[in-house]
């Protein structure tokens, strides 16, 4: 009878007593049996650690450990994969439910590639469905050996993958100023190697009500008020997108296109609010548009295109959105 693999389950946790339970269920009642659950608490105040304890009573499969300070979100994930030692690692938040065939699905699908995950299906506070989906009700998922899919959009959510113990070596540590782990990963992941997706979203993603109702007050807001607000938005994603290209510029495994298409970034976004057609961007992304924006619509990818290559002063940022 073949052995079967030991996949980890990478899980941070901060204040998460509300929802904790019906993941932990969702985790440790997975139909794939041969796992580890690596739980890394960022000193939490609440009942998480005793509800934590409750478990391990129960599953000697559970692996926890708290920070003796607040590393943050991106940096206790570091620490919790860094820990993990299956020969795939699985990616947890705490207020999640995985289907509970998710481990079986994804280990018999992953093959070749290094790395798979799948879409998720919303849910509300009370884990009823919303009947909407994270990712493909505006979004394309994407495969294959497809990093430059991952310079300006994302479909990966980090709570949806899981991966080979080989990436651990090329993702940490992670950059402290990169926006987001799930992206990190994705790009280093299809840069090495090839990524692919289930058909079935695998896991509910939780949409808190206080989100929703967030976004309606947004529409009452002045006029001014909301030009206002996109003005800040597009100067935070502007430096952001910076730090981000300055980070996989330094990775030492990429191919020679790459590193110069990062180079052209870099200087484009150093000079963003200049105002101005930045041509060599723009010829680069037409040469190869289905390949940058396989994420997004087909009928939508020349004019994401345009916008990128357009330095525009922050007052005609107003007028346009990504």
């Amino acid at each position: 009878m073949r052995k079967m693999s030991l996949i980890s389950i990478a899980m941070c946790t901060y204040n998460g007593e509300r929802f904790l339970k019906e993941q932990l269920d969702s985790l440790v009642n997975q139909s794939y049996k041969n796992i580890e659950l690596i739980i890394c608490d960022d000193c939490s105040t609440d009942n998480t650690v005793r509800i934590i304890e409750e478990y391990m009573k129960e599953d000697d499969r559970i692996k926890f450990y708290q920070n003796k300070t607040n590393l943050g979100f991106v940096k206790n994930f570091e620490k919790a994969i860094s820990l993990c030692s299956g020969d795939y690692i699985a990616l947890a938040d705490q207020d999640d439910i995985w289907k509970l065939e998710k481990l079986a699905v994804f280990i018999e699908n992953i093959k070749d590639n290094i790395l798979i995950y799948s879409d998720a299906e919303l849910i509300d506070d009370n884990a009823d469905k919303l009947n909407k989906h994270l990712i493909a009700d505006k979004k394309n998922l994407v495969s294959g050996k497809c990093n430059k899919a991952f310079l300006f959009f994302n479909c990966v959510s980090g709570n949806t993958m899981m991966f080979k113990k080989e990436l651990i070596d090329k993702i940490l540590p992670i950059p402290s100023e990169f926006s987001f782990h799930d992206i990190w990963i994705a790009f280093i992941s299809s840069s090495i190697g090839t990524i692919t997706y289930t058909n079935e979203s695998m896991i509910y993603y939780r949409r808190y009500s206080e989100q929703v109702t967030a976004s309606k007050q947004r529409s009452y807001q002045s006029f001014f008020d909301r030009l206002k607000q996109k003005k800040e938005q597009y100067k935070k994603s502007a430096r952001s997108s910076l730090n981000d290209f300055r980070c996989l510029a330094k990775l030492n495994f990429l191919d020679s296109d790459t590193i110069k298409l990062l180079k052209i970034l870099v200087d484009h976004f150093e000079n963003y609010d200049k105002g101005f057609f930045n041509k060599e961007l723009y010829d680069l992304l037409i040469l190869d548009l289905d390949s940058f924006f396989a994420i997004k619509q087909q009928k939508k990818r020349k004019k994401y295109a345009r916008k990128i290559s357009s330095k525009l002063k922050l007052n005609q940022l107003l007028f346009f959105s990504m």
